[in-house]
C-alpha cells in the first residue's frame, strides 16, 4: 500500500515536473512502464511519448476517453499545434500516432445509433 503511494506520488511529480520542461530536443529512448494502470493509458510502444508530449498540457484521461483513426488523431494534433501552442512533435507524432490510432481506435461496439425520425406525429391531449 505505501509503495504503491509513493509510485503514485513520484508519478504525479514526474508529470509536473514535464509541464514546466521546454518540449523535448531530439530522440527520446523509448521504454516500457512498469505499471501504466496507474496512469491510465495502455503499456505499448510510444507511451512515453504521449506522456511527455500529451501529458505536459492534459491528463491522460482526456487521451483515454477519446477514440479516432489514425487520421482524426493527427487532425487533432494539427489544431492543438494552430490553436493551443502545442510544440512541433518532429519525429516523434509518427511513433505516438501509431500509438495512439493502436490503442485509441474507434469500437465497433458501443451505443447504437442514434433514431432517425422522418415524421412527428401529434400527440392527442385529453386532460
Amino acid at each position: 500500500m505505501k509503495a504503491g503511494l509513493i509510485s503514485t506520488f513520484l508519478l504525479l511529480l514526474l508529470s509536473f515536473l514535464l509541464m514546466k520542461c521546454d518540449p523535448p530536443k531530439g530522440k527520446v529512448k523509448e521504454a516500457t512502464l512498469p505499471d501504466s494502470t496507474m496512469l491510465g493509458l495502455i503499456d505499448d510502444t510510444g507511451v512515453l511519448l504521449v506522456l511527455q508530449h500529451c501529458n505536459a498540457c492534459h491528463s491522460t484521461q482526456l487521451i483515454s476517453q477519446n477514440r479516432m483513426t489514425k487520421a482524426g488523431w493527427k487532425s487533432t494534433i494539427q489544431w492543438m499545434q494552430a490553436t493551443q501552442n502545442l510544440w512541433d512533435l518532429g519525429e516523434d507524432e509518427a511513433i505516438i500516432l501509431t500509438y495512439l490510432a493502436k490503442n485509441y481506435a474507434p469500437s465497433a461496439i458501443g451505443r447504437r445509433q442514434s433514431l432517425v425520425v422522418e415524421q412527428w406525429y401529434a400527440l392527442d391531449e385529453k386532460n
